[in-house]
């Protein structure tokens, strides 16, 4: 199971202050995500599943995002100038972890169940992200059904920090298209980016494979609401092959949904991103004195991005799933 990483990410102060970006080479509108004229909302109503459960289609195009002004959680995008300052915090004058080079391609946090912190930050005039570094090149992204956010070369979680997204003029990064796959099953869609799913998937979706998470369990601190939407913690996984490794995607079960079917069980469930609920969703990162409140327009984004299950039906225990 991937295990979720702390949200908070130490700085050491350097000892001058200096640009985030050491040399953009041009000027022009401050580049958006993927967008098209729909609302930020998400749309009113979800189509209903059929009783039967039937497979899923591969999605014929990419569905509207909405109109955003901020990148989604999970976003792929490329360093857009030739170099970009990655730092251990969103601010000028914090550590340089690395420098990033044009057609890099990152990752926004959190995706999944990987989180680095949200964004966006404003401070001294630039635009943060938190990001992961991933180990593409040239804007291009792995074909499905390889996550852009699995090592290939590395061990360990990957490169993670800050980045300067524009100066309110000058764009530093492009976002990438999404990968929406020719074949919708579980292998394809747990290497999806979050924000691939919610630009690819405009209906629901059925996906097959082994519920639960033997052992897992743990708090998360901070306040979500609603809590079993916007909680970036995940219990409820899918699994392809529970022997070899529990998730890494997982769905969201709804008050008054579905029940959660017994751990270790073969399952098939329609479930949609999009919930009609998502416009609700607020996030408290932290409490106390490190608490953080998120930016709305990311929250709502989070919970979008989430799957929720409509229906479930059950196929037996699985014999491969780990004891607890």
């Amino acid at each position: 199971m991937r295990r979720l990483i702390a949200t908070s990410l130490l700085g050491v102060l350097a000892a001058c202050s200096s640009s985030p970006a050491a040399s953009p080479t041009a000027a022009g509108p401050l580049a958006a995500p993927p967008s098209s004229e729909a609302s930020l909302g998400p749309s009113p109503t979800i189509p209903a599943a059929s009783p039967s459960i039937p497979p899923s289609i591969a999605p014929v195009a990419t569905i509207a995002i909405g109109t955003l002004d901020v990148y989604p959680p999970g976003a792929a995008v490329e360093v857009a100038v030739k170099e970009l300052n990655l730092r251990t915090k969103p601010s000028t004058s914090a550590k340089r972890v690395t420098l990033l080079s044009r057609g890099d391609v990152l990752v926004i946090s959190p995706n999944d169940n990987i989180s680095f912190g949200f964004g966006p930050v404003s401070k001294n005039g630039f635009t943060w992200y938190p990001v992961m570094l991933t180990e593409y090149r040239n804007g291009t992204l792995p074909p499905l059904p390889v996550s852009p956010t699995a090592p290939v070369n590395r061990t360990g979680p990957p490169l993670s920090g800050w980045v300067a997204a524009n100066d309110g003029e000058t764009p530093y990064l492009a976002p990438l298209a999404p990968r929406c796959p020719a074949v919708v099953d579980l292998e394809n869609v747990q290497g999806m980016l979050a924000a691939e799913r919610l630009a690819c998937f405009g209906a629901p979706i059925t996906l097959a494979g082994t519920y639960g998470c033997p052992g897992c369990g743990g708090v998360y601190v901070g306040t979500f609401k609603p809590l079993w939407l916007a909680v970036p913690q995940e219990f409820d996984f899918l699994s392809v092959n529970p022997a070899a490794r529990i998730g890494p995607l997982a769905v969201r079960f709804a008050p008054g949904g579905p029940a959660r079917p017994a751990a270790g069980t073969r399952v098939s469930v329609v479930v949609h991103v999009d919930d009609s609920r998502s416009t609700k969703c607020t996030m408290v990162d932290g409490a106390g004195t490190t608490a953080t409140t998120v930016d709305k327009r990311t929250a709502v984004l989070y919970c979008r991005e989430r799957l929720v299950v409509e229906q479930v039906q059950t196929m037996g225990p699985d014999p491969s799933f780990p004891p607890f």
